[in-house]
C-alpha cells in the first residue's frame, strides 16, 4: 500500500498545522486542508466530536490570526 493512500492521523494534522510556509503563503487553502483532515479523522473514527471541535477551534484561531501575521512579516521584511 502506498503512503499516499494512508489515512491521516493526528500527527499528520499537527504537521499540517505547524506548516508555517503553507499557512503564510495560502491561509485559506491551509485552513481548508486542516478542516478536511479533521473531518477525515472524525469520519474514520480516529477522533471523537470533542477532539474534532478542538482541532477546528485551533484551525479557526490560526486562520483568524493569519492576516495580521502576514502583514507583520511584510512590514518586517518587505523584500521577502
Amino acid at each position: 500500500m502506498s503512503d499516499d493512500l494512508k489515512p491521516p492521523d493526528l500527527a499528520a494534522w499537527q504537521r499540517l498545522f505547524e506548516d508555517n510556509a503553507y499557512w503564510q503563503q495560502s491561509p485559506d487553502a491551509h485552513y481548508t486542508e486542516l478542516l478536511r483532515v479533521a473531518d477525515d479523522l472524525l469520519g474514520q473514527g480516529a477522533i471523537d466530536l470533542d477532539q474534532w471541535l478542538a482541532l477546528k477551534a485551533k484551525a479557526d484561531q490560526s486562520h483568524k490570526d493569519s492576516p495580521a501575521v502576514n502583514v507583520a512579516h511584510e512590514v518586517d521584511d518587505p523584500d521577502a
